[in-house]
């Protein structure tokens, strides 16, 4: 029975007032746990988007409630998909998106610059001033904490926060334009699974229909019980000192070929188990058979003495030839996508040029279009005005949204929570080109540019086809034009409570006394990179254009077997990603889970699989639940 128009606004707006309130909560707890509990918590760092599933959990939880209170309280099942799609923009900018390598960054040149590492004559000079705050004394008073009574000084900031904020808008546009524009070919035409998106889908639906609502099973319980134990015991450890187990999971030993110089984690993260149970059985076996393959490849390589002397590269593996067959293997992926999406691309370039709308978009062609080119023009200029010429700033930002587009496309293709990029973007083009044609400006501007191509395991691109994929359904009748406005309204709330929070908590606290990896290692990381590159600059090795073109050879030969033969047991992906460190970190917890669900499938058919899936449901909503009642506990307890 339809609801009255004027109850469903109302619910509209109990739901908009619902997103900003939790974008904010989300934020200002993941921020302050950094700050001032100064370790990981898992909260807002991965695709698994911890934080969202345990505020939409209880948000289904108290709606249900509600429910049964008055009919009239129910949350209705479109507006449940709004506030979904609104926080899946606002995860990601607290911590590895954004904020935990912004603030750092673009101070920490200053703070960390020493006799030593001659930061003050190798960089300083290179950085624009509009970008980064140049008050040395300030800039010290925000790591190590200001007197209490002194107010923040926030004049210092206003520019490089309004220059930056815009530049994370734009880079929004763009990203909403590109999967506004794919999806319905992915989702439609090529039926990706999104398995990222089956838990909010199965939360929607227990709103739609409670009687037959997944929360009901026992076994999810069970699963939910097992897996909420072990980060709240953990808690419990760190508030209480009370010696009893470590970690989110199960922890695990190592098996290590000292002959060859080969070791593999068995770490078993229940969240990741969980959300591989979701996975196609020939996804999870490329992933760890890839990881055990090409890790043992890297041996091989270094026992042959085939390697480079660059100086570290950021986020890349020990060696940097496989880090170059990686970034191949994911350009081809994302090149083969293209080449099947051809003949929809030609029928969405119609509708740009003719403005047609487009029910089977989430926003109309053509005004994704603008979104997206008008987002691409403040991200060339912002480019070039920091410094890269406009030739290399195209270039740059190219080579970047390839990588952000292929980990999005591989991500709905696989639901592989902690995919990333195998390297950071600005080490790819020094070594395929050398570092001579950027300078030391160039190179710089680049260091700027780690704030948003460093650590690529959580941004957009990923959280909005997702976001899209639970708005799709036609009988949730969600307009393109309030779901743009859901989430535009979480990406500027989040971008300030972010940028805010890390500043004044900076001020009060200091922020070296927090997260040792945000805040001291990650910017002398990122800008030691850059000054050596100075120092010692590199020229172009040839080496990285041959393991770029084995990588992308490699991918498309997968690619084909997997189109030309039935049951092919292995997919591209594993090759895109299979030495990146969260995969070293779960490939056991992925290899258990795809042995699980190969016996069940292969003993109890797909009735047991289904009868299984509450447990791993289960398993999922019980480490989001207890990894965000810690958050909680941590934010609030240290200080």
């Amino acid at each position: 029975m339809p609801r009255p128009p004027v109850i469903s606004f109302l619910g509209t707006c109990f739901s908009f007032g619902l997103v900003l309130v939790f974008t904010v909560c989300m934020t200002f707890i993941s921020v302050r746990t950094y700050v001032l509990y100064g370790s990981y918590t898992g909260l807002t760092d991965h695709f698994n988007t911890v934080g969202v599933i345990f505020l939409i959990f209880w948000l289904v939880v108290v709606a249900l409630a509600l429910r049964l209170l008055h009919p009239l309280l129910r949350l209705s099942p479109a507006n449940f998909a709004l506030v979904y799609a609104a926080l899946m923009v606002a995860v990601v900018l607290p911590s590895m998106g954004f904020g935990g390598y912004f603030i750092p960054l673009i101070a920490g040149v200053f703070y960390y610059a020493t006799a030593e590492n001659n930061w003050s004559d190798l960089l300083w000079p290179h950085i624009p001033h509009w970008a980064v705050p140049r008050d040395l004394e300030a800039i010290r008073q925000l790591f190590e904490g200001a007197d209490a009574a002194a107010p923040v000084p926030w004049d210092l900031w206003v520019g490089p926060l309004w220059w930056w904020g815009l530049f994370m808008l734009a880079f929004f546009l763009v990203s909403i334009a590109l999967i506004s524009l794919v999806h319905h070919q992915w989702s439609r035409q090529e039926r990706l699974v999104y398995p990222l998106a089956a838990v909010p889908n199965m939360l929607l639906e227990s709103l739609e229909n409670p009687t037959a609502s997944i929360l009901k099973s026992k076994l999810l319980w069970l699963g939910f019980f097992i897996a909420w134990v072990l980060p709240t015991v953990n808690m419990l450890d760190q508030v209480l000192d009370i010696e009893i187990i470590h970690g989110f999971g199960i922890p695990g030993g190592r098996i290590e070929i000292r002959q060859f110089g080969l070791s593999y984690g068995l770490n078993a993260d229940l969240l990741v188990v969980g959300l591989s149970y979701l996975v196609g059985l020939n996804v999870l076996f490329s992933v760890w058979f890839f990881h055990l393959l090409i890790a043992a490849e890297g041996a091989l390589l270094n026992w042959l003495g085939i390697s480079l002397s660059l100086p570290a590269q950021p986020h890349a593996p020990p060696n940097v030839l496989l880090a170059h067959q990686q970034i191949g293997s994911l350009a081809c992926i994302v090149g083969i996508s293209l080449w099947m999406s051809r003949h929809f691309l030609r029928r969405q370039w119609r509708l740009i040029i003719s403005g047609a709308p487009d029910r089977a978009s989430p926003i109309s062609p053509r005004v994704a279009a603008l979104l997206g080119l008008v987002g691409l023009a403040y991200m060339s200029g912002f480019l070039w005005a920091s410094g890269l010429s406009l030739v290399w700033s195209l270039a740059f930002l190219l080579v970047a949204l390839v990588i952000f587009f292929g980990i999005a496309r591989l991500l709905a293709q696989t639901g592989i929570g902690r995919l990333r990029a195998p390297v950071s973007v600005p080490p790819i083009l020094t070594n395929l080109v050398g570092t001579a044609p950027f300078g030391a400006q160039g190179l710089s501007a680049m260091g700027l540019s780690m704030v948003w191509t460093a650590d690529l395991q959580l941004f957009l691109m990923g959280t909005l086809a997702h976001a899209f994929k639970v708005c799709e359904p036609a009988r949730l009748n969600i307009s393109g034009r309030k779901l743009v406005f859901f989430l535009s309204a979480a990406m500027i709330v989040g971008l300030i409570t972010t940028m805010v929070c890390y500043i004044w908590l900076g001020y009060r606290h200091g922020l070296i006394h927090g997260y040792r990896w945000y805040f001291v290692m990650s910017p002398q990381y990122h800008w030691s990179w850059v000054a050596n590159s100075i120092n010692n600059p590199n020229p172009a090795e040839p080496l990285v254009a041959v393991f770029l073109a084995i990588g992308a050879g490699l991918a498309g030969l997968l690619s084909l077997a997997q189109y030309r033969f039935a049951g092919w047991p292995l997919h591209p992906v594993g090759l895109g990603i299979a030495l990146t460190n969260t995969v070293s970190i779960d490939w056991f917890g992925i290899f258990l889970a795809w042995l699980i669900k190969l016996l069940a499938l292969r003993y109890g058919g797909i009735r047991l699989y289904r009868t299984l899936l509450p447990f791993f449901i289960g398993l999922i909503l019980g480490t989001c639940v207890g990894v965000g009642g810690a958050a909680l506990v941590y934010a609030f307890y240290y200080y």
